[in-house]
């Protein structure tokens, strides 16, 4: 892992931005996390994030602003190999889960959105808020709770 080097404070409200321009709410989480923090995912890997849009590809199941952000964090400390521990990538995606479902009640996106038309005006203000809080969580974890754990590590 390497330590995140903060470039940007605003990420939430860029995440926001690229959502309300047309990606999926994973495909904003990650591009704009990967831009931010200088993760190294080069851009044409972007698309890694398209099937999780939309609760996983229309199924409406986990927050595609939710499974975006575990990939952000995989990207930090995931592992590469069987022999490296998975505990850290492991232990902030439930700390994402649980700090997610704390401030909206849910993480399904059937649930989170509900009758909402999808595509309708109101679908594009209720989802902005579900991709600022995800975007928020994860910024406070790597920003956090990661490179705390990294400084230890050394």
């Amino acid at each position: 892992m390497h330590e995140i080097k903060i470039k940007d404070s605003l990420s939430a409200k860029r995440a926001v931005e690229e959502f309300l321009g047309g990606l999926h709410c994973s495909e904003a989480i990650l591009k704009v996390f990967n831009e931010c923090y200088t993760l190294g995912l080069p851009p044409d890997l972007y698309k890694i994030a398209t099937a999780l849009g939309q609760g996983l590809g229309g199924a409406k199941c986990c927050c595609g602003s939710l499974t975006g952000s575990a990939l952000v964090l995989s990207l930090v400390a995931g592992r590469n190999t069987a022999e490296e521990s998975d505990e850290l990538a492991c232990s902030v995606a439930k700390e994402l889960h649980d700090e997610f479902k704390k401030r909206f009640k849910a993480t399904c996106c059937r649930a989170l959105t509900g009758k909402v038309e999808w595509g309708s005006e109101e679908h594009y203000s209720q989802c902005s808020d579900y991709v600022r809080g995800a975007a928020e969580i994860t910024a406070a974890l790597l920003e956090q709770r990661l490179n705390r754990q990294m400084a230890e590590e050394k």
